[in-house]
């Protein structure tokens, strides 16, 4: 089959998004065209993940920003 021959560094990759987009087989496959559905399915997983991982680094980035300020707080005030 044609999975076969993705580049192996992607394979597990393409494995773990065609489980995902198969919960939503439901939906996908009552559209005209179900294979169209079944992408825009798949763009929408990603979507969310990119979503997901920008909350993620914003938290962190804020969390950063906020124990450096500490640091140059205490720093002044040893100053």
């Amino acid at each position: 089959m044609w999975h076969e021959a993705v580049d192996p560094t992607l394979k597990e990759h393409l494995e773990e998004l065609v489980k995902k987009v198969a919960r939503e087989k439901k939906a996908y496959s009552i559209a005209k065209s179900p294979t169209k559905a079944q992408l825009w399915c798949a763009l929408a997983v990603l979507a969310k993940e990119v979503s997901d991982l920008r909350l993620k680094v914003s938290h962190f980035e804020k969390q950063r920003k906020q124990k450096d300020n500490l640091s140059l707080k205490k720093a002044l005030e040893k100053f």
